[in-house]
């Protein structure tokens, strides 16, 4: 009885521990990539280096010198 207990004891120990370290390394994780997007955006961000051109819509409407009529 006593060993059982003391099995059980080191196996939730063990199980603490595992997920303790899984939580950090998961956190080291997830601060490396906040830090990496803050350099990339102090950096620019997604800015293009040349001057782009924003597409005009086109007008669905027929234009006034048309002879559409409805």
């Amino acid at each position: 009885m006593r060993t059982a207990s003391l099995v059980a004891i080191a196996g939730l120990a063990a199980f603490v521990s595992y997920c303790f370290n899984r939580g950090q390394g998961l956190r080291a994780v997830k601060h490396q990539v906040k830090q990496d997007l803050h350099r990339w955006e102090d950096e620019g961000g997604n800015v293009p280096a040349v001057a782009t051109p924003s597409p005009t819509p086109a007008s669905n409407l027929p234009g006034a010198n048309t002879d559409l009529r409805h």
